[in-house]
């Protein structure tokens, strides 16, 4: 089922390209404001009440197996999934105008990009392209590996439960809180499986080398991880990719960011036909 559900999400995401933002309306996002204005001064019960929609969307999904109704059980994780997962597109073609900016040396027009676009700034075209590339990985990171890897460990609820806990923290939480330790424990996992698919699918010798260092640390966040990962699996140590001075830098990442992807969807068919 859960494979099924996930399959099914991501070819609607591959044909319907709006879908990579997420449904026209996020519930979710509005959830999240509304908890965070209505017990803002009182951080543990402003979670609490975050997180409460996991319950009705727990139940819902027990009672719909109990019932037997496989298909409303599939169209349960289909519609949550696709709620949680995405908000940007890092291997579709919304960074075009930044590339072609960059490609024809309008390195003001390339920062104007990206900040509009990510929310990223540099002072200068390698800065640019460095925070351009980490803001990739983040995406995908955040809105697809992390979210698939808890939804098919918890389904519906592990995917809505971690979206809930990224759309607080980018609503200004203080660092060390509680919504952000949480966030940071769901991430650790995935983070470095996602830093290992870099070194398999790019240069293995390097990326190995920023993954063992950072391996077992808890310390080490999750989006400086990958970052640096996948930066080693890129440049293989040799130089910086922000040297280049033009688009092929994202292009790279982007490939990068597909093997790794690819990578994964190997490793979760082998998990469904064994399973």
């Amino acid at each position: 089922m859960h494979f099924l559900a996930l399959l099914l999400v991501c070819l609607l995401m591959m044909w319907c390209t709006p879908l990579r933002r997420g449904l026209p309306v996020d519930i979710p996002q509005l959830w999240a404001g509304f908890a965070a204005r209505r017990l803002a001064d009182r951080p543990l019960l402003s979670v609490v009440l975050l997180l409460l929609p996991l319950l009705p969307v727990a139940l819902l999904q027990v009672w719909l197996v109990a019932q037997g109704w496989t298909f409303m059980t599939l169209l349960l994780f289909v519609v949550v999934l696709l709620a949680c997962m995405g908000r940007g597109d890092p291997l579709g073609s919304m960074m075009d105008s930044f590339e072609a900016a960059l490609a024809r040396g309008d390195v003001e027009a390339a920062a104007l990009v990206a900040e509009h676009e990510q929310g990223v700034v540099g002072q200068d075209a390698a800065g640019v392209l460095t925070a351009m590339r980490a803001a990739l990985v983040r995406d995908m990171l955040h809105g697809y590996v992390v979210t698939v890897f808890w939804f098919v460990l918890l389904g519906p609820v592990g995917a809505l439960g971690y979206r809930l806990l990224r759309l607080r923290l980018a609503q200004d939480m203080p660092a060390g809180g509680p919504v952000s330790a949480l966030a940071h424990a769901l991430e650790w996992v995935p983070a470095r499986l996602m830093a290992a698919s870099f070194a398999l699918v790019g240069h293995f010798d390097h990326a190995r080398q920023v993954l063992e260092d950072a391996l077992l640390s808890w310390d080490v966040a999750a989006d400086d991880l990958v970052a640096r990962t996948a930066e080693a699996a890129l440049t293989g140590g040799e130089s910086s990719l922000a040297d280049e001075g033009d688009n092929a830098a994202l292009a790279d990442t982007r490939a990068l960011l597909k093997r790794a992807l690819l990578a994964w969807a190997v490793v979760l068919a082998l998990l469904a036909v064994l399973g």
